[in-house]
């Protein structure tokens, strides 16, 4: 895991990479929270400038993290309760991680410890990330797509999602996230899909 969180690093500190992208740049006094920040490297990457936050539920992603700087505040934790007052940040972003979560209920969080005004940035997952995995899954991996499509079928319908042995997982389509949003008191709501399926929104 370590590798993996390492090699993210090097895709976020280079800006050449295919892969590569980062949250906007905001005035050193904004409060900046990472929703699923791995060891930080988004923070590292974007905001060497100021003390960050990044909460994660994976406890060996969060001690890397802490031999890497000393700029963050990590802390462990989940998208779906997140251990903040109402209205602390300016900025709250998740790359790639809102997809593993009950998306509803994180973006109903995101909202709560935003300020008024303040900025989610989302990066998501389009229907071809599972499909991908699946084409090389063994049986177990293809109940498990079974699970993924039925989720994100409900959550484009009805903005709901269920778990599957205690795991959350979906792809996510731009009805489905533009109507959680709206619902959960967005406004100015932009959604891309190019090299990335990006997607930011205000709070109200």
């Amino acid at each position: 895991m370590n590798d993996y969180n390492l090699g993210e690093l090097k895709i976020a500190l280079d800006p050449a990479s295919p892969k590569h992208i980062l949250p906007p740049c905001l005035p050193a006094p904004s409060r900046v929270l990472d929703v699923g920040c791995g060891a930080g490297q988004s923070l590292i990457a974007a905001y060497r400038d100021r003390v960050s936050f990044g909460i994660d539920i994976d406890l060996h992603a969060l001690k890397l993290g802490r031999s890497l700087t000393d700029r963050i505040c990590f802390t462990n934790g989940r998208a779906e309760a997140l251990p903040f007052k109402s209205g602390q940040f300016d900025l709250v972003f998740a790359r790639v991680s809102l997809p593993y979560t009950n998306i509803p209920i994180s973006l109903r969080e995101i909202h709560r410890v935003l300020k008024e005004g303040g900025i989610v940035w989302l990066t998501l997952h389009p229907f071809a990330i599972p499909w991908r995995q699946v084409q090389t899954s063994n049986y177990r991996g293809k109940v498990f797509f079974t699970y993924v499509m039925l989720n994100s079928l409900l959550f484009h319908l009805f903005q709901r999602q269920f778990s599957f042995l205690g795991r959350y997982e979906s792809f996510q389509t731009e009805r489905g996230i533009r109507r959680s949003l709206e619902q959960n008191a967005f406004e100015d709501v932009s959604i891309t899909q190019g090299a990335h399926f990006l997607v930011t929104a205000r709070a109200c």
